[in-house]
């Protein structure tokens, strides 16, 4: 009997331990998500959104959108920098975006999501525009104003090309696209 209370006890505290993990989970933050995701600081701007609100921003309204994918090596590095760049000039929103399943289906979404990324996408081997990650834009009104995806671009190795000169170069794009995206949408909202 005193086996039986026992295992019930154990079994019993499994289940209302899991439960407590996956509560925990559900109740993370966007920014903590992120930061767990990309190894950021957890005081970062990142939203998660969804293909339609990545069209919707850049078809209408206006936002900083970064596609990754967190087992690029080049995505979690510039995720690094992005954050500290935005965290530097204060910006309270951002988002983010992993358009690999689309990518990967070439789906009806991905080929939209192209076709407005046309202008600064590179082409792959069969010469089609082809999102490389990562990528960032600066969207206002629907007009995309700024764009980077240097990391995306850069050969070798992450620790082979990101030296802490190189390292000061991608952020401080990133501070000069930032600057410019807050200079007009104080102009255009202000």
């Amino acid at each position: 009997m005193k086996k039986v209370v026992f295992l019930s006890i154990i079994f019993i505290s499994i289940i209302f331990i899991s439960g407590c993990s996956i509560k925990k989970a559900m109740e993370l933050t966007d920014a903590e998500k992120f930061a767990n995701e990309y190894a950021v600081s957890k005081e970062n701007p990142f939203k998660y959104i969804d293909i339609d609100e990545v069209l919707d921003i850049l078809e209408n309204k206006s936002g900083i959108i970064f596609f990754g994918n967190s087992d690029c090596e080049w995505c979690v590095a510039s995720a690094d920098i992005l954050t500290e760049a935005l965290n530097y000039k204060n910006i309270k929103e951002a988002y983010y975006y992993n358009p690999k399943t689309i990518r990967d289906k070439n789906s009806k979404e991905y080929k939209k999501l192209v076709n407005l990324l046309k202008d600064y996408l590179e082409e792959d081997e069969e010469e089609n525009p082809y999102l490389y990650l990562p990528d960032i834009y600066f969207v206002q009104n629907g007009k995309i104003i700024g764009h980077n995806n240097d990391a995306a671009t850069m050969n070798g190795t992450v620790d082979e090309a990101l030296t802490s000169k190189t390292k000061k170069e991608l952020k401080n794009k990133y501070l000069e696209l930032i600057s410019k995206y807050n200079i007009r949408e104080c102009t255009d909202d202000c």
